[in-house]
């Protein structure tokens, strides 16, 4: 019984280390983010300076 256990021990600590070695050297693609021509991102008086908000235009 005892000798079960420290397998399945070992195939625990090797499945935490093949996951903890692709988090580090895997590389995520990078996708460009789309955002509509009418839609316009600045500044507006009150807020702090690294506040933006997010103007629709008037119809």
């Amino acid at each position: 019984m005892k000798k079960k256990i420290i397998i399945e021990m070992f195939i625990y600590v090797i499945v935490v280390v093949v996951g903890i070695v692709l988090l580090i050297t895997s590389k995520p693609e990078k996708k460009p983010i789309k955002v509509n021509s009418d839609f316009k991102v600045g500044e507006q008086r009150g807020y702090s300076r690294d506040s933006v908000f997010v103007q629709q235009p008037e119809h």
